[in-house]
């Protein structure tokens, strides 16, 4: 269920995350978090990493997330997946469907991440016999979708993909040889969508991925 945080104590937030987070993976459970800030998603690796060496991560989203502080701040929902390279090693990072970062993510992707830009299934088709057995984290942030499907999320990018291509990219993800050890959805933001297509399209993700 929810995991009650200090309002307004970023830093204890994700030392909490953490700790509930590694008690889950000592106890062998498959945590599957809500977001929310794509920030979330960094202690929960961290943990992930602590039990599993060899971890991987999938990464589908619009944006790179590759950046080293955003507006000053080093924790941000722009910053995650760099601190997540540094911590594994950039060439465990597998990002699909980027469309969106600034130059010095860009730079930093080409030399270290395993970057595919706009497209998710093809090229996660043709990574996944790469990850054969090995433990992977998945982080799904909802705007990876085009705003007409997912409007309801804070950094909206143009030129996305199909929710039908997202769900076969689970599909694709729960039927190959990878050890799937927890997931996350993230950045949805239920009062931009009036419509609740998103919020239809995140619960639709949590039941296929829990399937």
């Amino acid at each position: 269920g929810d995991l009650p945080l200090p309002f307004g104590n970023a830093a204890r937030s994700l030392e909490l995350i953490e700790q509930y987070a590694a008690g889950l993976f000592k106890d062998g459970k498959f945590p599957l978090g809500l977001g929310g800030e794509h920030l979330v998603t960094w202690p929960v690796v961290k943990a992930a990493a602590n039990a599993y060496p060899e971890l991987a991560l999938i990464h589908i989203d619009a944006h790179a997330d590759l950046r080293e502080h955003y507006e000053g701040e080093p924790l941000s929902h722009a910053t995650p997946v760099r601190k997540i390279a540094e911590l594994i090693g950039g060439n465990n990072v597998y990002q699909f469907g980027i469309r969106s970062g600034d130059r010095d993510e860009f730079a930093y992707a080409k030399a270290n991440t395993r970057m595919h830009l706009f497209d998710v299934l093809e090229p996660l088709k043709q990574v996944l016999p790469e990850l054969k057995n090995r433990p992977v984290y998945v982080t799904i942030d909802i705007d990876v979708l085009d705003p007409s499907a997912a409007p309801g999320t804070g950094t909206a990018e143009p030129g996305g993909i199909t929710s039908k291509e997202l769900l076969a990219a689970v599909h694709a993800i729960a039927h190959s040889d990878v050890q799937v050890i927890g997931a996350d959805i993230v950045e949805v933001a239920p009062v931009y969508d009036p419509t609740e297509q998103t919020q239809i399209m995140a619960a639709k993700l949590v039941r296929e991925i829990l399937l």
